[in-house]
């Protein structure tokens, strides 16, 4: 069995949002690699994977390590080793990658969940479970996902160039409203974004449960439909863009797909970045502070802990001219999804999130706003658990309804 080489010198507790939450030195990426050393993953235990199974890979421990251990893969790696429905909630989190397996399902969900919040919303408990879970459907649009209303012509200028895009599962299927603001913040600058059918989940569901070969199909299926157009792939959903951007890892051992997937990560641009690129969002004269709106971004932790994604969304909001940005005294802290970590440990999820939502409302925000789709979906919840008014907007609507005032 090899080592892992940590020095133990225990800066990963500082900075891990799941041992902060629950004081537990297992619970630390020090904990979990001396673990492995010690005992492995030959025979392990149940309350072993409930251990392994209490972590986010938000990356915030393999940014901070001084010996560069990449974390975030030795604990992928130990639950590729685990049954796929091993650990808390074990069965939950293989449907819910089942669901992912065929995202057009999500279209039926949303429909659902967007009748349910509006037959049942206003009368189920604040304790409820369910109300939280419906919270996330609130916004969302009754009828056809947005893949079917993409045929529809946009506008079109002289010399319009065609981006491809990557706008992620549940940006598509349940918030599509976000995916049609960010379509039209590029209508008016002769881009027109464009992606297919048959793009699959960019599998980071798949690889954060340890299921390296299901992550691996679908890094397959997305560079086949990627690699059939040239120029520059916009991804509007940050954690998307961080698997995609891992697909070199994936295929590491597969020369031929190795680098099909590099050509294709060279070619990735964070929504951001690209609204920098086009002068989307113009600056304007600063207004008076009483007429800005007051925006919390939430920093999503695959782009914050990510040195090859700049984040460029401060940027925009602050271009616009009438936004104050709110920040918290400590810094951008973690929401507590996590992918599939908050079905997996829901009550920890819960407090990581009650938290931060508690600190932010102090700030007195009219909106929360951030690019990835699991943080948005989070941040719905926390908000509606507390009975807040403030909403939850992709950085795409915010930016829009901004532009249009």
């Amino acid at each position: 069995m090899s080592q892992v080489k940590c020095a133990k010198c225990g800066a990963c507790s500082a900075v891990c949002p799941v041992c902060q939450s629950s004081g537990q030195e297992s619970h630390t990426a020090r904990g979990k690699l001396h673990l492995l050393n010690v005992l492995g993953v030959a025979e392990a235990s149940t309350e072993f994977v409930d251990i392994f199974s209490a972590c986010l890979l938000c990356g915030a421990c393999s940014a901070i390590c001084p010996r560069s251990i990449d974390i975030s893969k030795e604990l992928v790696n130990a639950r590729n080793s685990f049954s796929s429905v091993a650990g808390p909630h074990g069965y939950e989190k293989y449907l819910a990658r089942k669901l992912l397996a065929v995202p057009e399902s999500l279209a039926g969900l949303r429909v659902l969940g967007s009748a349910g919040e509006k037959l049942l919303g206003a009368y189920l408990p604040k304790s409820s479970g369910l109300r939280l879970r419906l919270a996330m459907f609130a916004d969302a649009p009754s009828g056809q996902p947005f893949r079917e209303k993409s045929s529809l012509p946009s506008m079109q200028l002289e010399d319009t160039k065609t981006i491809s895009w990557f706008p992620g599962c549940a940006a598509r299927y349940i918030s599509p409203t976000s995916l049609e603001s960010c379509r039209s913040l590029f209508a008016n600058h002769a881009v027109t974004l464009t992606f297919s059918g048959s793009l699959a989940c960019c599998g980071l569901a798949d690889w954060a449960a340890g299921d390296v070969k299901g992550a691996r199909k679908k890094g397959r299926q997305n560079i086949q439909v990627l690699e059939q157009r040239d120029g520059p792939i916009m991804v509007s959903c940050a954690s998307c863009l961080a698997q995609l951007q891992r697909y070199p890892t994936l295929f590491a051992g597969e020369s031929e797909w190795l680098q099909r997937a590099e050509n294709i990560t060279s070619r990735l641009v964070e929504f951001s970045s690209l609204l920098e690129e086009h002068e989307v969002v113009q600056p304007v004269e600063l207004k008076t502070k009483d007429s800005k709106i007051r925006v919390f971004y939430h920093d999503p932790c695959h782009m914050r802990h990510n040195d090859q994604i700049v984040d460029r969304s401060r940027e925009q909001l602050r271009k616009s001219g009438n936004v104050e940005i709110l920040e918290l005294p400590d810094g951008p802290r973690c929401c507590g999804q996590g992918g599939l970590f908050h079905i997996a440990q829901p009550e920890i999820s819960g407090r990581i999130r009650d938290q931060l939502v508690a600190d932010v409302l102090t700030l007195q925000p009219d909106v929360v706003t951030t690019s990835c789709s699991g943080c948005l979906m989070q941040w719905q919840q926390g908000l509606a658990a507390v009975g807040s008014k403030v909403k939850a907007k992709h950085l795409a609507q915010v930016l829009n309804k901004i532009k249009a005032t």
